[in-house]
């Protein structure tokens, strides 16, 4: 999932080769932000005794609209494809530390829902701090403090200006509007830096995808952003203790007419009262699950709206760390937009010399077509444009390439050309009086994050249970 919707900064100082930023103004309205999940504690202790229900996806939104059922008195089962749990939240350890492939943060400590889960599973929070931070130019050269400056103010006049140039017209993307108002930005290696690290890495997507009109919907949680040093994984974990989850059960058929639910694997065929349909919204795009009746036309349009991007993310090990290693952040700005322009560094976070660098935009699509030999080299090419010829290869190279997996084919939603905030409030709604979706993709407010999955499945629990009552 995206790291923290522009958690990066407006106003940049540069302090020696440290950066320091403010949020963007859209952000204030964090402090108003609710935690979601106490408007739809609905699992009533008994409310779904007796009812039967078929969760598709162990991932966050799955796993926590079945923990709200299971409190509720119902009978549910749990359908992954996977031979795992947790969805796009993948932890691996095979270079020694947790390392995340796909969700990396919780984002937005304050009242944030994950966070209060994290609290509850044992989780011990790192603060990343992005004030340790730094980036660099082609030969390793710092930008000038008036260069940084300069950027983040046209970057928040493009901000502030975007929909007023777009005047409503929904085909527009951020990309045509940066055209419009500072072509030279995309000239410019910091420039397109800055155009990376605010709007291509958040989102999630190039900016030619990316709506003029929407890009800066939803809103985000006050406070740091967080990594659980015991790995995100322990949070599926943590809420998938005691449920029936059937890993490897591919679902490829729901019929959800009449007064009940029959959902088919390969192998089995399960019936149920009421199914919650949690995967990613790229398998909806898809088309892998086929439904009888099919979905609602509005579900269905929505589901085509809605941008699913992508984020090649490569982790590389090393003997020892040769870049400045009590960092948080580095950042690169290179002759390529989107290629490896910010990395997170391990050292602070777990005293391991690894770098996760992110790829974006245009570039994550190639990133993820290369082999490890080709990876290898083109993350040895660009630490060596920063640190010079003597910086090592990587002793050992990590990666999962979300938009080949076939049971995500993206990472996560972005408000694409042509798509409207209230389309996540149709996915959000049932599909019949037997079928509800869930995930980060239904989710207006806080699509693209954790924790939006885990409000949605909560929300999605609530339904049912509402529903069931008649």
């Amino acid at each position: 999932m995206r790291p923290d919707l522009h958690r990066r900064r407006l106003l940049l100082l540069l302090a020696a080769s440290t950066l320091s930023a403010a949020p963007l103004a859209r952000r204030a309205r964090a402090e108003a932000a609710r935690p979601a999940l106490s408007e739809t504690q609905a699992a009533v202790s008994g409310a779904g005794k007796g009812l039967k229900v078929v969760v598709v996806g162990a991932g966050m939104a799955g796993l926590q609209a079945a923990v709200a059922l299971v409190e509720a008195g119902a009978e549910v089962i749990i359908l992954e494809a996977r031979d795992r749990i947790g969805g796009r939240i993948f932890t691996d350890r095979s270079l020694g530390v947790p390392v995340e492939q796909g969700a990396n943060f919780i984002h937005g400590f304050n009242g944030n829902p994950v966070a209060a889960l994290a609290s509850k599973a044992g989780g011990m929070p790192f603060f990343v701090d992005e004030e340790q931070s730094t980036v660099l130019l082609s030969g390793g050269e710092e930008p000038e403090d008036f260069e940084i400056d300069d950027l983040w103010e046209e970057i928040e006049r493009i901000e502030e200006k975007a929909a007023e140039e777009a005047d409503g017209d929904a085909t527009l993307s951020l990309l045509d509007i940066i055209e419009l108002l500072d072509p030279a930005l995309l000239q410019e290696p910091i420039g397109n830096w800055g155009l990376t690290d605010m709007w291509e890495n958040e989102l999630g997507a190039p900016l030619k995808a990316i709506s003029a009109l929407h890009f800066d919907a939803g809103e985000v949680y006050p406070g740091p952003d967080a990594v659980l040093l015991q790995g995100y994984d322990l949070l599926p974990r943590h809420l998938a203790d005691g449920l029936d989850i059937r890993l490897g059960e591919a679902v490829r058929h729901i019929r959800h007419a009449g007064d009940a639910v029959t959902v088919e694997t390969a192998t089995a065929r399960f019936e149920a009262d009421h199914s919650v349909v949690a995967v990613p919204l790229g398998v909806l795009k898809a088309g892998t699950i086929s439904f009888d009746p099919p979905l609602p036309p509005e579900h269905q349009a929505a589901i085509a709206a809605i941008g699913f991007g992508n984020l090649a993310k490569v982790s590389v090990l090393f003997d020892a760390a040769f870049w400045p290693d009590d960092l948080h952040y580095l950042g690169y700005a290179g002759k390529e937009r989107g290629r490896f322009a910010d990395m997170l560094n391990l050292v602070p976070i777990h005293d391991a010399p690894v770098l996760t660098l992110m790829a974006s935009g245009d570039y994550a699509a190639r990133v993820d077509a290369m082999d490890e030999a080709a990876l290898n080299a083109d993350v040895t090419a660009v630490l060596r444009d920063m640190f010079g010829q003597a910086a090592p290869a990587p002793k050992a190279i990590t990666r999962h390439a979300w938009s080949t997996d076939p049971l995500a084919l993206g990472t996560y939603s972005y408000p694409a050309v042509g798509a409207r905030p209230g389309d996540h409030d149709v996915l959000a709604g049932p599909a019949s009086d037997r079928l509800l979706l869930a995930g980060e993709h239904t989710s207006r407010d806080h699509f693209g994050t954790v924790h939006g999955a885990l409000e949605s499945g909560q929300r999605a629990a609530a339904a049912v249970l509402k529903r069931s009552r008649g």
